[in-house]
C-alpha cells in the first residue's frame, strides 16, 4: 500500500516538475522572441527615419526643379530629373522593406513603450510617404504627357510602383492632394 502511494506521488511530483520546466522555457522563449522583435522593430525604424530623410531630400529638390519647369526648357532637365526618379523609386523600395519588417513585428504589445509608439504611428507615416511619392509621380507623368503632344515626342513617363494607399485603414488618404498643384487644381 506505502509503495502505491508513493508512486502515485512520485509521479504526481515529475508530472508538476514537467509542467513548471514546459512553462518556464515557454516564457523564456517568448521572452526572448518579443525581445528579438523589438530590436528588429527599432533597428528597422532607425532604418526608416534615415530612408525618409533622404525621401524628403529627393522630394524638395523634385520640387524645387518642378517648380520653375517648363516645357521648352524640359530637355535640359531630363536626366537630372530622370536619375532624380529613379533615386526617388529606390528610396520607396528601402521605405517598404523596412515598413514589411515592422509590420510584421507589431501585432501586440511590448513591454517598451518606445516600441509601442513605433507600432502605433507606422502605418500613418507610411501611407503619407507613399501618397505624397504617387501625387509626384502623377504630376511629372502629366507633364510628360503634355510635354510628348505639344512638342510632339515620345518621352516615356515614369513607372509608378505604388498607387494611392489607406494603409491604416481609416477611410482617408493621408498626403494625397498635399500637393500644391493638385490644391490648385482642386480650386480651379
Amino acid at each position: 500500500m506505502r509503495s502505491k502511494k508513493n508512486v502515485i506521488i512520485s509521479i504526481i511530483v515529475i508530472v508538476l516538475l514537467t509542467v513548471i520546466v514546459i512553462l518556464t522555457i515557454s516564457v523564456n522563449k517568448e521572452r526572448k522572441e518579443s525581445k528579438n522583435n523589438m530590436e528588429i522593430i527599432r533597428k528597422n525604424y532607425n532604418l526608416l527615419t534615415a530612408s525618409i530623410n533622404k525621401y524628403n531630400e529627393i522630394r524638395n529638390k523634385y520640387n524645387d526643379l518642378s517648380s520653375v519647369l517648363i516645357m521648352d526648357s524640359y530637355k535640359d532637365k531630363e536626366k537630372e530629373l530622370s536619375e532624380l526618379f529613379n533615386n526617388y523609386t529606390a528610396e520607396i523600395k528601402n521605405i517598404d522593406n523596412y515598413i514589411n519588417n515592422i509590420s510584421l513585428r507589431c501585432n501586440g504589445l511590448y513591454n517598451d513603450n518606445e516600441i509601442n509608439k513605433v507600432c502605433n504611428s507606422y502605418a500613418l507615416v507610411y501611407e503619407k510617404v507613399i501618397n505624397l511619392y504617387a501625387s509626384d509621380v502623377d504630376n511629372y507623368n502629366e507633364f510628360i504627357n503634355e510635354y510628348n503632344e505639344y512638342k510632339n515626342d515620345n518621352i516615356i513617363t515614369i513607372e509608378k510602383i505604388h498607387d494611392y494607399i489607406d494603409y491604416n485603414k481609416d477611410g482617408k488618404y493621408e498626403g494625397r492632394d498635399v500637393n500644391e498643384k493638385n490644391q490648385s487644381k482642386k480650386e480651379s
